[in-house]
C-alpha cells in the first residue's frame, strides 16, 4: 500500500519547520529571463559562428597565445561597436591597449573609456564598477598577462554582476580562466603568416577559432574556422 506524501499546506507550523530546514536551498520563484542582445565582432563568420555575436548581459572568453589574432579580434569588436555609436571600455590589465591602433582600426576612440589597471585587483574591481554603470555596451576586460591566478569565485562574481545589465563582457586572456562562468569561451591558435611587400611586412594571420563553449548552443562546442582578415595580435 503506497503512502500519500505528508500535507503541510494547512499547518503554518509545519510550513514554517520546512522552511527553516530547507535554509538557502530554497530559490525565489522568477520570470524567464529574455534571450540577451547580441553585439557583433565585427568579423561576419565569428558572427555566424556565435549565432550573432556576444551576448549583453553575459561574461564571454577569448583565450589565446601571442600572435593568434586575440587583439585584432577585440579591436574589430571595439571598432564594430563604437561605430553603432555605444560606449565602450578596455580595462587594460595587460597594458597592452594601443589608441592609434584602435583608431586605424576604425574604432571611435571618443567612445572608449581605457582604464589602466596594472594589477589584476584593480582590474576586476574596476570591471565590476563599470558594469554597475550599465552604460557600457561593451567592457572589455584585458587579462592576456603571465601567470594569471584566477580565484574560483571571481568568474560567478563577474557573471551574476553582468546578468542583468545588457552590457556585454568580454576577458581576454592568454588560456581560459573562467570556466563555467563564460556564457561563450574562444579559443585561437594561429595558423600561418600572411607576409608581402618589399620589405617584407606582416599582413596578417591566419588564425583557427574554435568555439569550445556556448551555454546556449552546446552542439556548437567543436565548431572551429579559419580566418585570413586578422591581423597579428
Amino acid at each position: 500500500m503506497s503512502r500519500s506524501p505528508t500535507n503541510t499546506a494547512r499547518d503554518p507550523e509545519a510550513v514554517a519547520k520546512l522552511l527553516r530546514d530547507l535554509g538557502p536551498q530554497l530559490r525565489r520563484g522568477e520570470q524567464p529571463s529574455p534571450s540577451p542582445s547580441m553585439l557583433a565582432s565585427g568579423v561576419p563568420a565569428l558572427d555566424r559562428l556565435l549565432g550573432g555575436g556576444f551576448p549583453g548581459g553575459r561574461l564571454s572568453e577569448v583565450a589565446g597565445p601571442l600572435s593568434s589574432g586575440r587583439t585584432s579580434l577585440a579591436l574589430a569588436l571595439l571598432a564594430q561597436t563604437t561605430r553603432a555609436g555605444e560606449l565602450t571600455a578596455v580595462v587594460d590589465a595587460a597594458d597592452a591597449f594601443d589608441p592609434a591602433s584602435a583608431d586605424a582600426a576604425g574604432a571611435d576612440l571618443e567612445r572608449i573609456l581605457w582604464v589602466r589597471a596594472p594589477r589584476l585587483r584593480e582590474a576586476l574591481r574596476c570591471a565590476e564598477r563599470l558594469l554597475d554603470a550599465r552604460g557600457f555596451a561593451l567592457v572589455l576586460l584585458d587579462l592576456a598577462v603571465a601567470d594569471l591566478r584566477i580565484a574560483p569565485a571571481t568568474g560567478p562574481r563577474l557573471a551574476r554582476r553582468a546578468a542583468g545589465t545588457g552590457t556585454a563582457l568580454v576577458a581576454l586572456s592568454l588560456t581560459r580562466c573562467f570556466g563555467t562562468a563564460a556564457e561563450i569561451a574562444l579559443e585561437l591558435s594561429p595558423i600561418r603568416a600572411s607576409i608581402d611587400g618589399v620589405p617584407a611586412l606582416l599582413e596578417g594571420l591566419e588564425v583557427e577559432i574554435a568555439l569550445v563553449r556556448h551555454r546556449t548552443a552546446p552542439g556548437s562546442r567543436t565548431t572551429s574556422l579559419r580566418l585570413r582578415s586578422i591581423q597579428a595580435a
